[in-house]
């Protein structure tokens, strides 16, 4: 789990290994923890979730085994956080991590709107330039938290069925920095489209399905 210090890593987290809701605006900001796992049931079978709670993804990674999902979250009220977060995504990719790795993006505080500074567009366009899923929580009141863990480990599955079925082969290098280009170029116009016209593009809709890669 990739973040700016503040953004809730720790308190999702925490969240995720609760029914009850908790109050996550008690903590000033994120405090380092160590790997915390969380057990999950879904479609019959359980499966135990190890989650990291890092500032930065390569850091991490030079530590640990590389991961099976990267869950880069930012704050909705701290447009810095969204900045950083598009940072640790170009990082990502730009060192061959996600070809073979789900990413999830995820906007947190939504509860929090007043003091909203970053746009669910702006989220989705991000997310879809980096074929990401993204999805749009509150920690605080335990909104669509559950949503997110079940969506993090129906990506993690997809992923590696893809990967089984296609005989361990990945696209090419060239050809994933070509549609990288191509997306983000584009993505901006679908976005302006979809201001002008009040009709959400497919690939937005897409990429907030978490069941689906």
């Amino acid at each position: 789990m990739v973040g700016a210090p503040g953004v809730g890593k720790t308190a999702l987290i925490s969240q995720f290994q609760t029914s009850e809701c908790i109050n996550a605006y008690d903590r000033q900001r994120d405090v380092d923890s160590s790997e915390q796992k969380v057990s999950i049931l879904l479609n019959g079978e359980e499966s135990e979730l190890y989650f990291v709670n890092c500032t930065s993804a390569k850091e991490e990674i030079d530590r640990f085994e590389p991961p099976d999902a990267f869950v880069v979250i930012y704050s909705v009220v701290d447009k810095a956080s969204f900045q950083k977060a598009e940072q640790e995504l170009a990082r990502m990719l730009d060192s061959d991590m996600l070809r073979s790795r789900p990413a999830l993006l995820v906007a947190n505080k939504i509860d929090l709107a007043r003091s909203r500074a970053v746009s669910t567009q702006d989220g989705k366009c991000l997310a879809c330039t980096y074929k990401a899923k993204f999805i749009e929580v509150s920690v605080g009141i335990n909104h669509n938290v559950d949503e997110l863990l079940v969506g993090i480990l129906n990506q993690i599955r997809l992923k590696k069925q893809q990967y089984s079925a296609e005989g361990g082969r990945e696209s090419s290098p060239a050809h994933w920095y070509k549609s990288r280009g191509v997306v983000r170029a584009s993505m901006k116009a679908r976005q302006m489209l979809t201001w002008i016209f009040g009709k959400e593009d497919s690939k937005f809709k897409n990429c907030e399905n978490l069941h689906v890669l």
